[in-house]
């Protein structure tokens, strides 16, 4: 662009606002918009916090029951502990697929829980229709409304006779189409910037906000630059349309089949090829694996004989009462590392996967962009699948150093006739709680570098399109 059009598209962009003004199409739209951000905002605060207080008694009650046992710690093994998926102001934002994967897991010893109990299984519209959130109006809602409008900005200009009117006092077509991108865009950025803006004051306010930031950032990002594509594909249809009827009609079939159509499509076609085992077929194999041995391995009772063997050997005693240690503690203990063997072994399986899965839905975002924002807006978020999947493996991780010290300090004392041992609630109370960490934001802005490319390319694209479009068709 030559240096001498931007004094034009400043023109041209406050016609457009002026006219907007005029015709009270910004204040309606902005009143509609902010009403349903308002409902929207006052929904998701109050069900962050219902869920925070939730999450935090229950946290508290299951951690004080746990440290006041004076029990056996293998009984304290089965009675176990629940863990709860933490929340982030961010989560509360764009929740993505914490409402379907599950908020709890479940410590226990002898089984491997998944986590489990999630908001949609009792909540028969949220799976249907899924939550009323902000991000659900950022990713639908406001998409639609920009559409609509920037694909009218051109037709209306040809319908009403103003288009040769601009052409006969020397406005360019190029010109003009680029004062229309301008003003669309900047209509809907200051449109959305406040909800943004709001949303980034809680981060700076809120304890351990302000670790979200860079990623809040990055998700401001990605919906401004999907904002400026979606206003480059209404003003081309614009251009290339002769009615505002035509144009609206072809942009209302491209919502409908990139924003809810593709989506489903997508996640059905990676379902179907990459197809998962069931839940019950999963557990089957768990069983059956531990009883019968995986990789050539001994059953479960000659495995128990021969670790019995080996122990007895090892302390020179000819019977397990002769043992210095608990040979009951040692024996739970190894049958629990071969359960995790065997669970390792077929959730590697499932794990393969569900990275099959997910690596054919970064591939769909390629052609459909909004596939891209919706991945990264929950990445960000902490609210996709490899969120879910890492706050499972870590809480594994503690379900099992849990269980084996429990294990352990069963075995490190030896039964005295029959009395069984009881620890002390002392020895509960300096057992750790559960800490997740957060994956960094390296890590996780890494793993969508190509929703970010995909969407890029289709601004530069789309830019191209136009510009080209913009200087034959208009003619």
């Amino acid at each position: 662009m030559s240096l001498n059009l931007f004094p034009t598209l400043r023109t041209i962009v406050r016609k457009e606002f002026q006219l907007a003004y005029r015709d009270r199409i910004m204040s309606t739209l902005a009143v509609i918009v902010y009403t349903l951000f308002v409902v929207s905002g006052l929904l998701t605060v109050f069900q962050y916090q219902q869920d925070q207080q939730s999450r935090e008694f229950s946290n508290a009650k299951f951690r004080d029951q746990f440290k006041a046992q004076h029990t056996n710690p293998h009984d304290a093994a089965h009675f176990g502990t629940v863990l709860f998926k933490p929340l982030n102001l961010i989560s509360a934002f764009d929740p993505g697929l914490n409402d379907y994967f599950g908020t709890t897991y479940r410590v226990e010893a002898h089984v491997q829980h998944e986590v489990d109990y999630s908001n949609a299984e009792s909540n028969d519209a949220l799976m249907r229709f899924g939550s009323f959130t902000l991000a659900m109006i950022m990713q639908l809602l406001i998409p639609l409304l920009l559409l609509f409008i920037s694909s009218s900005s051109l037709t209306f200009e040809k319908e009403s006779g103003t288009f040769k009117m601009l052409m006969a006092q020397g406005l360019k077509p190029v010109q003009l189409v680029w004062g229309k991108v301008f003003a669309n865009y900047l209509f809907v950025i200051l449109l959305v910037l406040p909800i943004f803006t709001v949303v980034l004051l809680f981060l700076f306010f809120v304890p351990s906000g302000t670790a979200l930031i860079g990623r809040f950032l990055i998700i401001v990002a990605g919906y401004l630059l999907f904002y400026l594509l979606l206003t480059l594909t209404g003003v081309l249809v614009s251009v290339l349309s002769r009615r505002s009827a035509t144009a609206i009609m072809v942009i209302l079939s491209l919502w409908l089949l990139s924003c809810v159509l593709l989506p489903k499509i997508a996640t059905g076609m990676a379902d179907k090829r990459y197809p998962l085992m069931s839940r019950a077929a999963f557990k089957d194999h768990i069983r059956a694996g531990f009883l019968k041995g995986i990789n050539g391995d001994p059953p479960y009772q000659e495995r128990a004989e021969n670790y019995l063997n080996a122990l007895l050997k090892k302390y020179k005693a000819a019977i397990a009462s002769q043992l210095p240690v608990n040979a009951d503690g040692l024996i739970l203990q190894y049958n629990e590392d071969y359960q995790n063997k065997v669970f390792d072994h077929y959730y590697a399986e499932l794990e393969y996967t569900f990275n099959q899965q997910q690596s054919f839905l970064n591939n769909a975002g390629l052609l459909n962009p909004f596939i891209s924002l919706k991945r990264l807006s929950m990445a960000m978020s902490g609210t996709d699948f490899f969120h879910h999947q890492n706050f499972f493996m870590q809480a594994k991780k503690y379900r099992n150093g849990l269980i084996r010290e429990l294990n352990l300090e069963l075995a490190n004392h030896p039964q005295k006739g029959q009395q069984a041992y009881i620890a002390s609630p002392e020895f509960f109370r300096q057992l750790k709680d559960f800490q997740y960490d957060f994956p960094s934001l390296s890590k996780v802005a890494g793993m969508q570098k190509t929703g970010i490319i995909s969407i890029c390319c289709w601004v530069l694209l789309l830019s191209l399109s136009l510009h080209f479009v913009s200087k034959s068709s208009l003619f």
